[in-house]
């Protein structure tokens, strides 16, 4: 897959999360296909009685001015600095940041919910082949002088997390009835239209959950494939699952997102962090996708007891 492709493919999730209720495209896509089940936000507008202020974007302002997501060869010193407002022209301009940044404090999360008190300091993007653009680099210094594995990163005192904790550390037992409860979700969905996939059984590669006193949700990648020796294919899944009471037959998908091709062709969303904004109680999930040649970023919001996309970056990377 060229790098021109993986950059379509991450433009293809969030054209799909913007224009699609039950199933969406971009124009000029890779031959992987996806679809999704959610439907935008309104940008603009007057704000609801627990709804943010947003921006032309989506972004509501009471998330802070930017994030910061680390990337695949930064390691945790280094990320890149998504501002809200970029389009595919402008990722990479660095005008207006000193202000946006001040003195630097950032909170950087782990998907845990863990807290860690940072600074940050914003670069031009490194120098990129003609055809390709980059987002701002962004510095990141840990107060404590100890970098842990963070998933993103707000300004300091704007967000919330919403702890989402790995099944693995469940007990054997209830790890598989947990995994056991999302495949049956997952292949009762009813846009399951690969025939090529239809009827084969959903294997869970990921999955968190969180449980809070006033809403509970897990967010799991599944997948199923077909060995072919010559050609192998496989179908990713990722949900977003609200669980209100340990019966799970009263657990419903909110969101959810499919990716079918070959193995090297498919990257999906990745969930980064469950967050509230400070005073609100709407819950939002982050979203990444980063390959090493194409990033991207997506909130999606629960609000009125329905899962909606709020805001979808502009994607860096290569035409």
């Amino acid at each position: 897959m060229t790098p021109s492709d993986r950059r379509r493919a991450v433009i293809t999730l969030w054209c799909g999360l913007c224009l699609a209720t039950i199933a969406g495209a971009c124009t000029d896509a890779p031959p992987v296909s996806r679809t999704d089940s959610a439907a935008p936000v309104p940008a603009g507008g007057e704000a609801g009685p627990n709804e943010e202020r947003q921006t032309y974007s989506g972004w509501d302002a009471g998330a802070g001015p930017y994030r910061v997501l680390p990337t695949v060869e930064g390691g945790f010193a280094t990320g890149s600095f998504l501002q809200p407002e970029a389009t595919e022209l402008t990722v990479g301009d660095t005008a207006g940041v000193a202000a946006m940044v001040a003195d630097g404090a950032l909170d950087l999360f782990t998907r845990s919910g863990q807290v860690i008190p940072g600074h940050v300091t914003v670069e031009p993007p490194l120098a990129q082949p003609e055809g390709c653009t980059a987002w701002p680099v962004a510095r990141v210094r840990v107060d404590t002088g100890v970098t842990l594995p963070w998933t993103a990163a707000f300004r300091r005192g704007q967000v919330v997390p919403f702890p989402l904790d790995s099944i693995e550390g469940l007990v054997s037992r209830d790890s598989a009835v947990f995994a056991a409860a999302l495949a049956r979700l997952a292949s009762g969905l009813p846009d399951d239209t690969n025939a090529t996939f239809r009827g084969r059984p959903f294997v869970v590669l990921r999955a968190w959950r969180s449980a809070g006193p006033d809403s509970s949700l897990a967010v799991a990648t599944l997948v199923r494939r077909i060995n072919q020796e010559d050609n192998p294919q496989e179908e990713r899944l990722v949900m977003i699952v609200d669980t209100p009471t340990r019966d799970a037959r009263q657990w419903t998908v909110g969101w959810h997102e499919r990716a079918a091709g070959t193995e090297d062709e498919l990257v999906v969303a990745e969930p980064l962090l469950a967050f509230r904004n400070a005073g609100s109680d709407q819950l939002r999930v982050l979203f990444g996708r980063d390959d090493g040649v194409a990033l991207g970023a997506a909130v999606l919001t629960r609000a009125a007891g329905r899962w909606r996309v709020l805001w979808e970056s502009a994607v860096a990377g290569c035409e």
